[in-house]
């Protein structure tokens, strides 16, 4: 039996392998040793900082709620920006104009500093906002798969008025890990320069619910459009705050967990990684 099958095999999590559409195209040819670790690099260092900047706006929403019961009924709301400073996250609730509603500044492990801050007049963004909302505001209107009602959406500065936009689908089921339909966007220049999806269907993955009494080994998906993991797999494992295995070719697996990638080298790896040893 091959390392991918035993895993298929015996996760003890229900897990989740691509749709046909997923499994379509031939594997991409391997990378080199150097262009392997710098691919892992940059998938652990870009999937790390979306799952940042999606917590901080998760929990800043949160405190706002929970300080302000009006924020639920503001229908000025647009959405929101982050920006990282100072080891801090400083998220901005934006109206349509645009213009800032709220601001909440949140430690890394998403606790709110001080206050939630509801200002009495609409602000002017600053330049970092202004540009990061325009970019925000384009990636909206993309036209990509959708796999989901909702999208978040996380935007990270790549320089240069270049911009990251990441559309991430959103589930308000607690067993559910919607991977399928997860976006990136290019911008530059007020265009959208490049996008891509990191999938080819609306795939799901499962996780146990929290309250459950369930151990958790992990999640596994086939992916088959790079020749390693993702920054979207980094994040989404740790949003669902469970390893994940993918596979992208035949005996290549690797194992996310806690934002990091190693490769399954061997049936005794395996066997070790599912053991939770």
């Amino acid at each position: 039996m091959s390392l991918r099958c035993l895993l298929l095999a015996t996760l003890l999590l229900a897990c989740s392998t691509a749709h046909a559409g997923d499994t379509a195209p031939a594997p991409p040819p391997p990378l080199s040793a150097a262009d392997t670790a710098a691919a892992l690099s940059r998938a652990e260092r870009v999937g790390q900082a979306i799952f940042l900047h999606d917590l901080a706006a998760e929990r800043a929403t949160d405190a706002i709620v929970a300080q302000h019961r009006a924020f639920r009924k503001d229908k000025r709301v647009r959405g929101w920006i982050t920006e990282e400073h100072d080891g801090r996250f400083r998220v901005s609730y934006i109206d349509a104009t645009p213009a800032v509603l709220y601001r909440a500044e949140m430690t890394p492990d998403g606790t709110l500093i001080g206050k939630v801050e509801v200002l009495a007049e609409p602000a002017p963004l600053s330049a970092y906002e202004a540009g990061a909302a325009a970019a925000r505001a384009l990636a909206m209107t993309a036209q990509v798969m959708q796999c989901a009602k909702n999208y978040n959406s996380v935007v990270l500065p790549e320089g240069d008025d270049r911009w990251a936009v990441y559309l991430l689908p959103g589930t308000t089921l607690p067993n559910v890990v919607p991977l399928g339909g997860s976006h990136r966007m290019d911008i530059a220049g007020g265009k959208i320069t490049a996008s891509r999806g990191f999938t080819r269907s609306c795939i799901q993955l499962g996780r146990a619910p929290p309250a459950q009494r369930t151990k958790v080994v992990g999640m596994m998906v086939t992916h088959l459009l790079d020749p390693t993991p993702t920054e979207v797999h980094v994040y989404w494992s740790l949003w669902a705050r469970t390893p994940m295995f993918v596979a992208t070719g035949e005996d290549a697996i690797w194992k996310i967990e806690n934002g990091r990638i190693q490769r399954v080298e061997n049936d005794d790896a395996v066997a070790t990684a599912l053991s939770g040893t």
